[in-house]
């Protein structure tokens, strides 16, 4: 049971998000994450700043394998489709690799399609683009299944490489069966999009999605070019701290 855990803290790090979108996140914060970022037990998959700081985190992370992500259309998920491709694209041109895209949520609730269709669309079609884009869908502002069902495919049909499942800036989370949704749905579509859990807080509660990837998707699928785990500071100092005391014993 021990060697499980210390396994599910490697595989964490490995796909660990590191974020820091905080509105204190400031030049030494930023510094500070990406030095956190490069651990004694290896790197984590990529970093998560607001957009200001993308070309600072660029070259503090340059030569490593780490991904600079940040955001467009955060925290509201706004319906000003221009505007939101527009900050997709600065941000590419900044030099991030990822950009989380927030969908306008209310819109899919509202059966208004065209717009987060249109959003997705505008911000993977950018001309040359390398760069993933991650279709935020704060899967916990759905009641109903079928929504979310619906919020999936449209991120999935207008190029989202990743899905994510929430900001971690509404007042519902997304829970375990709300992300089986999103994951049946990825499934059922045939399509490499990976998954990303957004607001993770906790080991424990990481090891909890990963067991419900492998179960859906099988467990050879996870590794950090499927899933992305999100998480601040504290979840990998406890990363570290169970990687630390099981090398101590």
């Amino acid at each position: 049971m021990a060697n499980d855990r210390k396994e599910t803290a490697r595989k964490v790090l490995q796909m660990l998000e590191l974020t820091n979108l905080a509105a204190d996140c400031n030049e030494e914060k930023v510094r500070e994450l990406c030095a956190l970022a490069r651990t004694p037990h290896g790197d984590v998959a990529a970093v998560c700043v607001p957009q200001k700081f993308v070309s600072l985190a660029r070259d503090l992370l340059k030569g490593s394998r780490i991904a600079v992500t940040t955001v467009a259309n955060w925290p509201r998920g706004r319906s000003k489709v221009d505007y939101v491709a527009a900050e997709a694209e600065i941000a590419f041109f900044e030099g991030a690799d990822e950009v989380n895209v927030v969908m306008p949520w209310r819109q899919v609730i509202q059966r208004e399609e065209r717009t987060p269709a249109s959003m997705m669309e505008e911000c993977a079609r950018m001309a040359g683009r390398r760069q993933f884009i991650k279709a935020t869908l704060e899967a916990g502002q759905y009641e109903e299944d079928w929504l979310l069902r619906d919020a999936t495919r449209v991120a999935i049909d207008n190029g989202a490489e990743f899905i994510e499942t929430e900001s971690g800036k509404t007042d519902r989370r997304c829970t375990l069966d709300q992300a089986r949704v999103i994951l049946e749905e990825m499934k059922a579509h045939h399509r490499d999009s990976g998954f990303k859990v957004g607001n993770v807080r906790t080991l424990d509660e990481a090891a909890a999605y990963l067991a419900l990837i492998a179960e859906i998707m099988g467990a050879d699928w996870l590794e950090d070019d499927n899933v992305r785990i999100g998480g601040g500071p504290d979840l990998l100092e406890e990363i570290l701290a169970e990687l630390n005391a099981r090398e101590a014993a």
